[in-house]
């Protein structure tokens, strides 16, 4: 039996392979086939950028991936979609640094490989075995402080360990910082492919960088598949957090909904709150008796129409960059303040949908999905290390 299926003719494999990452299809095509000749062939990725997902091959090698590849799929689909056995850490290793057109350094291939999860094991699951008695698991009761991402990973894997908790969120929902920002533009800007849980399935986004209502909904969506509601206190807030000498105990006092108290006595405490969950105002002068609207981008205020309005923007960072395009064509005015400069570099991909011949291929191609989760990591996380290494000598 295989989880795998291919459900398409030639004529819909041949039209989805059009939109593909070439080099993550080329990963795919290894694990379909079992054949890894080609890592030593002449078609291969040229070099790797954060954000550039072709390998910066040209048309026409491309092109003859292309016809290699649909070859290797109709085998497979034919064949029942049966995966030949898998390629071993040596191979999985020199594909790494096909992939990347770089030399991946061996210390880092277990942490990938745990990334990756090509063997269909989440080796990063906190599911117990008999070593630790369940009676002992109920003991140890633990509170989790915030359900943004962070506090809903917390929920699954002490749910996975058959920990007792409670998860505590000010909001009135799950999310964090994707349920709190509403500004307008308001997206991630790390490709979701890669922001998000690895083993959770990430082949549904609809843009390279989603915007904060498919944000929301995915750790929604997340909370429940792992049917974790009932482990939330939503609208609720830890207004105070004390640890008994005496009974090696947390005592966590919560104010909810209709100002009710509670005191709830754990084990343990996990602060999930995140960095910039409180936003902080500047002191301007004034300000309480401005007659315009206004408000800080993290409470966005929805009732505020730009159109044809002069519009300040008080900031440059990061928030900046994403509303003030935004608002830009329809304000009557728009000045932005900034007290320095702002860094970014180019990222033509911002803006784009995720075609529908690469949902295809990360929806249905072994493994695809895995590996195109691997382009994007490398340059943009250790890959990157050599780039942003302070030089003692500057």
């Amino acid at each position: 039996s295989t989880p795998f299926d291919i459900p398409a003719d030639d004529a819909a494999i041949e039209l989805a392979l059009e939109d593909a990452s070439i080099p993550t299809l080329m990963m795919s095509m290894i694990h379909m086939s079992g054949d890894a000749s080609l890592l030593d062939g002449p078609l291969r990725p040229a070099g790797v950028y954060i954000n550039e997902y072709q390998g910066y091959m040209t048309e026409e090698d491309k092109a003859a991936v292309r016809v290699q590849a649909l070859q290797v799929i109709r085998a497979f689909r034919d064949g029942g979609c049966q995966l030949p056995p898998a390629p071993d850490a040596a191979t999985i290793h020199r594909m790494m640094n096909f992939l990347e057109a770089q030399e991946v350094p061996e210390e880092y291939v277990p942490m990938m490989l745990e990334e990756m999860e090509l063997d269909g094991v989440d080796m990063r699951s906190d599911a117990w075995g008999e070593e630790v008695p369940i009676e002992r698991r109920q003991q140890h009761k633990v509170l989790v402080i915030g359900g943004g991402m962070s506090g809903v990973l917390a929920a699954i894997r002490l749910q996975e360990a058959g920990v007792p908790f409670v998860v505590i969120e000010k909001n009135r929902s799950v999310g964090g910082t994707w349920f709190e920002n509403r500004y307008p533009g308001a997206r991630v800007d790390v490709s979701n492919h890669l922001y998000c849980y690895s083993f959770e399935p990430a082949h549904h986004w609809t843009e390279y960088f989603a915007q904060q209502p498919e944000l929301q909904k995915y750790f929604e969506g997340v909370v429940d598949n792992h049917d974790l509601r009932r482990h939330f206190r939503l609208n609720t807030e830890v207004t105070r957090a004390t640890f008994n000498e005496a009974t090696n105990l947390w005592e966590v006092e919560t104010r909810g909904a209709g100002g009710k108290l509670e005191t709830h006595v754990v084990n343990s405490v996990i602060s999930a709150v995140g960095q910039l969950n409180r936003p902080k105002l500047p002191d301007v002068d004034g300000i309480d008796t401005f007659a315009g609207k206004w408000c800080h981008s993290a409470q966005w205020d929805e009732s505020i129409d730009c159109r044809g309005k002069k519009v300040v923007v008080v900031g440059a960072g990061a928030s900046a960059f994403q509303i003030v395009p935004t608002i830009a064509a329809d304000a009557g005015n728009l000045t932005v303040f900034q007290r320095v400069a702002p860094w970014m570099f180019e990222n033509p991909l911002y803006h784009e949908k995720v075609p529908e011949g690469m949902k295809w291929c990360l929806e249905n191609l072994p493994f695809y999905t895995r590996w195109f989760r691997f382009l994007i990591f490398w340059p943009a996380i250790d890959g990157a290390y050599d780039a942003v290494k302070v030089d003692p000598e500057w």
